[in-house]
């Protein structure tokens, strides 16, 4: 008997133990940009991400806190959007993941890379590379 209640506990603890799927994270972060959610936006980030911005700097920004003063900026600047990710692709390795999408606007194609790291039971940006072409 106490083997069995071993063996069921066992069972349900792997089960519900399950990395959730990054397509999740990305939606909802993707959720968070488009109503300008500064705090879900930036909370997203690892603190050691680094990101690159077509427009705002050439330069790879290193840190949370600057990456979180270009989206404040950026929420300040702007209105409600609706960016839509086309052809999302995922490769996922263990605890990363990379997504990468397009987004088609009028006047450029607009790709972008995101690197997740799942750790400490959720899933954060660890690299964001955004550009337009």
């Amino acid at each position: 008997m106490r083997r069995a209640v071993l063996l069921l506990l066992l069972t349900v603890a792997c089960a519900t133990s399950r990395t959730p799927d990054v397509r999740d994270a990305q939606r909802a972060w993707m959720d968070a940009l488009n109503l300008l959610d500064e705090p879900r936006i930036v909370d997203a980030f690892a603190d050691d991400a680094t990101a690159f911005f077509p427009v705002v700097k050439a330069e790879r920004l290193d840190g949370k806190a600057a990456i979180a003063a270009v989206f404040h900026d950026y929420v300040a600047g702007s209105k409600k959007t609706n960016i839509v990710p086309e052809d999302l692709q995922v490769q996922q390795t263990g605890n990363v993941a990379v997504v990468t999408f397009n987004v088609h606007n009028p006047s450029a194609v607009s790709r972008r890379t995101f690197v997740w790291r799942y750790a400490g039971g959720w899933w954060s940006i660890v690299h964001m590379h955004a550009s337009n072409k």
